[in-house]
Order: C-alpha cells, then structure tokens, then sequence
C-alpha cells in the first residue's frame, strides 16, 4: 500500500472477474477499487482483450512491492469478496 518508484521491481496479484463482470470499457485503464477491509482505493490493470496477460485467463492486476503486500492484498480481496484466492 506504498508508491512504487519507477526502479523498484514489482509484482503483481492477477485476479479472474466473475461471469457477468464486464469492465471492457475499461480495457487498458488503471481504476481504483474499494477494498472496504482496508478502507481504501486500489489501482487495478484492467487487461485489453488482446494481452498476454487476457489470454492466460487474467482479467485484472494488482501491482504490488513485494510478495508480502501480495499476500496482504490476497487477503482483503478474499475478505471483501468473500471467496478464496
């Protein structure tokens, strides 16, 4: 949940949308999301339809600054969505 400097490497936590979610006209963009477990907005990658990162069945990134802040955003993702990651 820190800024990322632009020679910091990064990670990122890919996630799968649920059918009926359709956020195509975002394609490309970078938009916040609300995680209410950590009462904040984060930026997720929507991918375009012609990606890499589409055809290996990844809808939406994350960037994070290390696997520990991946673990900690898999975890209010699941909290907030109710599922298992």
């Amino acid at each position: 949940m820190k800024k990322i400097s632009a020679d910091q490497p990064l990670s990122a936590v890919n996630i799968k949308f649920t059918k009926g979610m359709d956020f195509s006209e975002h394609e490309g963009e970078i938009i916040p999301v609300y995680l209410q477990s950590l009462d904040r907005n984060v930026s997720m990658v929507v991918t375009t339809a012609d990606s890499e990162a589409k055809k290996a069945g990844t809808d939406g990134m994350f960037a994070v600054c290390s696997s520990a802040c991946g673990v900690k955003l898999q975890a209010a993702l699941a909290k907030d969505m109710n599922i298992d990651l």
